[in-house]
Protein backbone atom coordinates (compact mmCIF):
# COMPACT_ATOMS: atom_id res chain seq x y z
CA UNK A 1 0.00 0.00 0.00
CA UNK A 2 3.02 2.31 -0.01
CA UNK A 3 6.47 2.92 -1.44
CA UNK A 4 9.11 0.54 -0.11
CA UNK A 5 11.26 1.23 2.92
CA UNK A 6 14.99 0.82 3.42
CA UNK A 7 15.94 -2.25 5.46
CA UNK A 8 18.34 -0.11 7.47
CA UNK A 9 15.46 2.05 8.76
CA UNK A 10 12.78 1.12 11.33
CA UNK A 11 9.71 -0.66 10.00
CA UNK A 12 6.63 1.51 9.54
CA UNK A 13 3.49 0.89 11.62
CA UNK A 14 2.47 -2.76 11.60
CA UNK A 15 -1.29 -3.25 11.22
CA UNK A 16 -3.44 -6.37 11.08
CA UNK A 17 -3.57 -6.22 7.28
CA UNK A 18 -0.61 -7.76 5.43
CA UNK A 19 1.30 -4.93 3.80
CA UNK A 20 5.02 -5.55 4.21
CA UNK A 21 6.83 -7.71 1.69
CA UNK A 22 10.34 -8.26 0.43
CA UNK A 23 10.78 -8.01 -3.33
CA UNK A 24 14.36 -7.00 -4.24
CA UNK A 25 17.78 -6.96 -2.61
CA UNK A 26 20.88 -4.93 -3.53
CA UNK A 27 24.28 -6.35 -2.57
CA UNK A 28 27.45 -4.49 -3.56
CA UNK A 29 25.44 -2.34 -5.99
CA UNK A 30 24.11 -5.53 -7.65
CA UNK A 31 20.29 -5.73 -7.77
CA UNK A 32 18.79 -9.18 -7.15
CA UNK A 33 15.11 -9.78 -7.88
CA UNK A 34 13.45 -12.49 -5.83
CA UNK A 35 11.57 -14.07 -8.72
CA UNK A 36 10.86 -17.55 -7.38
CA UNK A 37 8.32 -16.23 -4.88
CA UNK A 38 7.48 -12.95 -6.58
CA UNK A 39 6.31 -11.08 -3.53
CA UNK A 40 5.44 -12.48 -0.16
CA UNK A 41 4.16 -10.97 3.04
CA UNK A 42 6.45 -10.95 6.04
CA UNK A 43 5.74 -13.67 8.59
CA UNK A 44 4.82 -12.76 12.18
CA UNK A 45 8.34 -13.77 13.30
CA UNK A 46 9.90 -11.49 10.65
CA UNK A 47 7.64 -8.62 11.73
CA UNK A 48 8.61 -9.21 15.37
CA UNK A 49 12.31 -9.16 14.43
CA UNK A 50 11.76 -5.92 12.50
CA UNK A 51 10.26 -4.42 15.66
CA UNK A 52 13.30 -5.54 17.68
CA UNK A 53 11.82 -8.52 19.51
CA UNK A 54 14.19 -11.47 20.11
CA UNK A 55 13.43 -14.86 18.58
CA UNK A 56 12.72 -16.15 22.10
CA UNK A 57 9.71 -13.82 22.38
CA UNK A 58 6.54 -15.94 22.39
CA UNK A 59 3.89 -15.10 19.80
CA UNK A 60 0.27 -16.30 19.61
CA UNK A 61 -0.24 -19.41 17.45
CA UNK A 62 -2.78 -17.65 15.20
CA UNK A 63 -1.09 -15.61 12.45
CA UNK A 64 -3.80 -12.94 12.64
CA UNK A 65 -3.46 -12.62 16.43
CA UNK A 66 0.34 -12.60 16.25
CA UNK A 67 0.36 -9.79 13.66
CA UNK A 68 -2.21 -7.84 15.72
CA UNK A 69 -0.09 -8.21 18.87
CA UNK A 70 3.05 -7.06 17.06
CA UNK A 71 1.16 -4.11 15.60
CA UNK A 72 -0.10 -3.10 19.05
CA UNK A 73 3.27 -3.60 20.73
CA UNK A 74 5.86 -1.15 21.96
CA UNK A 75 9.22 -2.15 20.48
CA UNK A 76 11.67 -3.16 23.23
CA UNK A 77 14.14 -0.38 22.42
CA UNK A 78 11.41 2.25 22.69
CA UNK A 79 10.22 0.86 26.03
CA UNK A 80 13.80 0.95 27.32
CA UNK A 81 14.33 4.55 26.15
CA UNK A 82 11.05 5.71 27.73
CA UNK A 83 11.87 4.08 31.08
CA UNK A 84 15.43 5.47 31.07
CA UNK A 85 14.17 8.97 30.25
CA UNK A 86 11.60 8.84 33.06
CA UNK A 87 14.13 7.51 35.57
CA UNK A 88 16.58 10.27 34.61
CA UNK A 89 13.83 12.87 35.05
CA UNK A 90 12.89 11.46 38.49
CA UNK A 91 16.54 11.41 39.59
CA UNK A 92 16.98 15.02 38.48
CA UNK A 93 13.90 16.12 40.43
CA UNK A 94 14.90 14.30 43.64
Amino acid sequence: TAIGANLLEPLHTVTEKDRFGLVTVTIDDELYVIADIGMRMLTPRELARAQGFPDTYLLPKSKTKAVACIGNSVPPIMARVLVEANLSLEAAQA
